[in-house]
């Protein structure tokens, strides 16, 4: 996807992400405890919708399935060229910066296929753990991942084929920090850089640990 286009989907999605928080929105590094990131804190956290996919091992994945630990969703495809092998390479990244942390407080990194005429479950099996054999990769039908990627203000859209078939799929590039009761905590936007993603989520997860 060209960088253009990568920049429109982003403002994009966070315009949608704004709106959709309407004053449950806060601006960070104001007075008081929360504590001033880069990433996008939400207070207070925003509930996930419900929604029905399914992981890479052909298991159901639902909001249940992310409650009780810290996640990181990306929403991307395996046949995208630059910014999603990017940002799960910085995610793995991120997640060793963290591989001191207790296990219950790393972050459980998915990546959500918006192409799920290719992205069957064994393919995003290959893919992700690539990256990282602790990643899990999700997709569903269209229908089934626009029922999680509207709330969240996720924009996607499936460039026409070429003469071979293939296309693109333009979307938003951040990643949604999901806190242990299934809401959505905070947000990070480009450009991802591991280090301070990992500083954030420290910060973050310190910041909710204390109220």
């Amino acid at each position: 996807m060209h960088t253009g286009r990568i920049l429109l989907f982003v403002v994009a999605a966070i315009v949608a992400i704004l709106v959709g928080l309407g004053i449950g929105y806060r601006t960070l590094g104001r007075p008081g405890s929360a504590p001033k990131t880069a990433a996008l804190l939400l207070r207070p956290p925003k509930s996930l919708p419900a929604f029905s996919l399914v992981d890479d091992r052909g298991v159901p994945f639902t909001r249940a399935s992310l409650g009780g630990h810290w996640s990181l969703l990306y929403f991307g495809y395996t046949h995208c060229t630059d910014i999603c092998p990017a940002t799960l390479a910085d995610l793995n990244q991120m997640a060793g910066e963290l591989a001191d942390l207790p296990t219950a407080e790393r972050p459980q990194v998915y990546f959500i296929s918006l192409d799920p005429k290719r992205d069957t479950p064994a393919l995003l099996v290959r893919y992700v753990r690539h990256f990282n054999p602790a990643f899990t990769g999700v997709t569903g039908t269209v229908a089934d991942l626009r029922a999680l990627t509207a709330p969240l203000g996720v924009a996607f859209s499936y460039d026409p084929p070429d003469q071979s078939g293939n296309y693109t799929v333009d979307h938003s590039s951040v990643v949604f920090l999901i806190n242990p009761a299934n809401r959505e905590a905070a947000i990070y936007t480009p450009p991802m850089i591991s280090g301070r993603m990992a500083a954030d989520y420290r910060a973050i997860i310190k910041y909710y640990g204390e109220r």
